[in-house]
């Protein structure tokens, strides 16, 4: 009677999950207002609603918008005297552009790498209306300057790039210079660098497998910042966390943009909470008041590239965290890659790379699986026996558990043993699960028909906003079939038959179809190692 019971709550439990997935409450996104060239023009003190900006303006130094282009080894990058900004970042092995000027949010998209003198600077640095900088270049580094008057006081402002070919990374050089006649303290006693508000490649970010968030290293921990408020309180515009803070970024589903301190440390960190912006992220690094020309100078290595360990650790050793991957999952998850990479340099698809990759490991773990078929027909077996001990023991659980593990010990049969194969196979499963979700090399890869994608749902079109998707359909389809060809005659388990394809198939819907494709080829293979197993005890 219990195990009726928490079959049904079971039940209750997969239908309410499903109830909500397929029919989510509705949430209206508010149109982003565009802005009229007569706005754009319009200087910060005008805009401010209350105090946006302790920047009055910045100083046209520079007469005529100019670009340079840096081509290093792994990348290729366009930078502009226009608020020294970057324009273009092609990551060259891939041929991904990482700069998005157009999305769904109301980010400018430039790597920018700005200065901010205030926390509602910060949160508006795309109000300010751009200026043309001084640009000077030589055949290592490029340099940007402008004045800036900050609270009428005129401030020098010097942002330098230095890369060279073969570099993971470049670095970042900030120069702040008073001007002024008098001394000039800073007005929230520091200032705030960060690098942008956005990062590519250009996807489609109402996905969820494709959301950005602000990464930081505070306080010796790594943490993804995650837009909204608590349960019990509105969304602030801007949150904040003192501490020790190592550097800070973005991260989309491939991608990183660190910046990293040299010599320093920041004392806490900034990001944009707002729902339908950007994802800038900032460090706040406390700065003393300037005398008259006297200047202060911080520099950044600065990584963009994809999340891979062993790039992220070859450019500082702080920074490894940054790939986001459990270090449980990680080696699995390498050995992994490097197993369908290299099938897929023979077959050169690696959705059929993919069902190669099942097939080995299928064989890899056939003992156990053998072991485990061996293990369910004993207990097909002693099922009469169960019984019967059931009828006699039902009113005597505790009596009743004993003396069934008695029977199990007497005729050498351990009742988890079918579920070991499983056991053994979730690790695989999370890792390739992992490297679907992190691992650029596998977005846009191709299988066959309308499987464009191995790393997004195999959706072949939507009704009323829901994915109609065909992988998931299959998968839950072969997992029935396995189950009641390895459990036919347990009376118990035909009664789970009829919960786990609901569970199955709400948990997987959505997930990636290289995945789903991955758990059907073990299903269809079961099905298939069942048949013969059967066929065999026929003859026998």
């Amino acid at each position: 009677m219990e195990k009726r019971a928490l079959i049904a709550v079971l039940l209750s439990l997969g239908v309410w999950i499903l109830w909500f997935y397929l029919f989510p409450p509705q949430e209206k996104t508010p149109p982003v207002p565009e802005k009229s060239a007569e706005t754009a023009t319009v200087q910060t003190e005008e805009i401010q609603k209350p105090e946006i900006s302790v920047v009055s303006k910045f100083q046209q130094t520079f007469t005529k918008k100019e670009e340079v282009t840096i081509d290093a080894k792994y990348y290729t990058a366009v930078l502009s005297n226009e608020d020294g900004q970057c324009t273009s970042f092609i990551d060259k092995v891939r041929n991904i552009e990482l700069i998005v000027t157009k999305s769904k949010f109301d980010a400018k998209g430039f790597f920018d790498f700005p200065v901010h003198f205030s926390t509602g600077e910060f949160l508006h640095a795309k109000d300010i209306p751009p200026a043309l900088w001084k640009m000077q270049k030589d055949a290592s580094a490029v340099r940007f300057s402008t004045v800036a008057i900050v609270q009428k006081n005129p401030l020098e402002i010097s942002k330098k790039f230095t890369y060279n070919e073969t570099g993971q990374y470049f670095v970042v050089s900030y120069a702040i210079t008073n001007k002024g006649q008098g001394e000039f303290t800073f007005p929230e006693g520091g200032v705030i660098f960060s690098p942008s508000d956005f990062l590519g490649p250009s996807m489609d970010f109402d996905n969820s497998y494709n959301e950005l968030h602000g990464i930081y290293y505070i306080n010796d921990s790594f943490e993804k910042a995650r837009k909204g408020g608590g349960f019990f309180s509105a969304p602030e515009d801007l949150k904040r966390e003192n501490g020790v803070v190592q550097w800070a970024g973005i991260m989309s589903r491939y991608y990183l943009l660190i910046m990293i301190p040299q010599g320093f440390a920041g004392s806490g960190v900034v990001y944009d909470n707002r729902k339908h912006t950007g994802f800038r992220t900032g460090i706040v690094v406390p700065v003393k008041p300037l005398k008259p020309g006297e200047t202060i100078t911080h520099e950044f290595k600065v990584y963009v590239g994809p999340k891979n360990k062993d790039k992220l650790l070859a450019v500082d050793k702080h920074i490894g965290d940054a790939a986001d991957v459990s270090k449980w999952i990680e080696p699995i998850r390498d050995f992994m890659m490097w197993c369908l990479l290299e099938i897929n340099r023979l077959i050169g698809n690696l959705g059929w790379s993919l069902v190669i990759f099942s097939v080995i490991t299928k064989i890899m773990f056939l003992p156990l699986t053998q072991r485990s078929t061996e293990s369910m027909k004993k207990m097909q077996e002693l099922n009469p026996v169960i019984q019967e001990l059931r009828e006699k023991y039902k009113d005597k659980p505790d009596v009743l558990n004993k003396k069934i593990m008695e029977v199990y010990k007497k005729n050498k049969v351990n009742p988890m043993g079918g579920c070991l194969p499983l056991l053994l196979q979730m690790p695989f499963f999370f890792a390739l699960y992992s490297a679907l979700i992190n691992s650029v090399d596998l977005w846009q890869a191709p299988f066959i028909l309308w499987i464009k994608d191995l790393s997004l749902p195999d959706t072949i079109y939507r009704i009323a906003g829901f994915n109609i998707n065909i992988l998931p359909l299959v998968m839950t389809g072969t997992t029935y079939l396995q189950q009641k060809m390895s459990s036919a005659e347990v009376t118990q388990q035909q009664k789970m038959l009829m919960l786990m394809p609901l569970i199955f198939i709400v948990i997987f819907w959505n997930m990636p179809s290289g995945l789903v494709l991955y758990w059907i080829m073990q299903n269809v293979l079961q099905i298939g190692h069942q048949m013969l197993i059967n066929k065999i005890g026929k003859k026998k």
